[in-house]
């Protein structure tokens, strides 16, 4: 009796395969993932490579800043800060984002972000920097005299704080300087209502302007060249009002 030779079955040999493979990449799972998911992530179509290290995304990132493409330097950066937030290099992730937002020209972003640096790290050595970076952020955002000066008032406070907390700073120095920047936009911004108010002649309206750069502003005013004239509209305005002329004549109020 002629006995037949078994062979075995394909079907069988693919799921013996299958059944080696799982165990292997249980065992790999247990010791690192991101070994299994490195030599077998194609297996099931993911393909998905491993994480950058910490130091090659810092080091990308400053390289990217030194090209001044600050698009893909804020991107490692970013990547850095959320994928390895104990890392040693995170501080430096996170002040470097705000500076490549600062750099592209986002003020509102930079700002934000230079604060919450402030905020996790109080005590750190480059807080007067950051100050400064804040201020200038504010700074930067202004946009005409006639608009709202909220944002220059909120570069003076961040200046402010600056100079009161490291009086010794360098940064301290240039803050003085743009303290006067401030306050001579504060000032012209001052002066050009009280134009406006003279030519309409509400003088009283006009004076309370004129006042208050000669009072509050005074330092600016004179960088301004702009004393002499607002001194000449104060004594005009003191003139009018004494003699009841604060309101426009019948031919200003019929357009003539």
């Amino acid at each position: 009796m002629v006995m037949e030779k078994k062979t075995s079955s394909p079907i069988l040999g693919r799921v013996g395969t299958a059944a080696l493979c799982v165990l292997l990449l249980v065992a790999l799972s247990g010791c690192n993932f991101s070994m299994m998911e490195y030599y077998f992530g194609d297996l099931f179509g993911g393909g998905k490579k491993p994480d950058k290290p910490p130091q090659q995304l810092a080091v990308e990132g400053v390289q990217k800043m030194q090209q001044k493409d600050y698009g893909d330097a804020l991107k490692a950066f970013r990547t850095l800060k959320e994928r390895y937030p104990y890392s040693k290099y995170a501080i430096l992730a996170e002040l470097k984002v705000a500076d490549a937002h600062f750099l592209k020209g986002q003020y509102p972003e930079a700002a934000v972000a230079y604060e919450e640096f402030v905020r996790l790290h109080p005590r750190n050595d480059i807080v007067p920097y950051i100050l400064y970076q804040i201020g200038m952020c504010h700074f930067l955002s202004y946009r005409a005299t006639d608009r709202d000066q909220d944002e220059t008032k909120l570069a003076m406070e961040s200046f402010q704080r600056l100079v009161q907390a490291f009086p010794q700073s360098e940064y301290s120095q240039r803050a003085k300087k743009q303290l006067l920047e401030c306050r001579k936009r504060l000032a012209y911004h001052e002066y050009h209502i009280a134009k406006f108010y003279f030519g309409q002649h509400r003088y009283e309206a006009a004076k309370l302007r004129l006042d208050k750069l000669t009072s509050t502003y005074p330092d600016a005013t004179r960088e301004l060249g702009l004393q002499k004239d607002v001194e000449k509209m104060q004594a005009s305005c003191d003139r009018r009002i004494a003699a009841g002329g604060n309101k426009p004549s019948i031919w200003t109020r019929m357009g003539f």
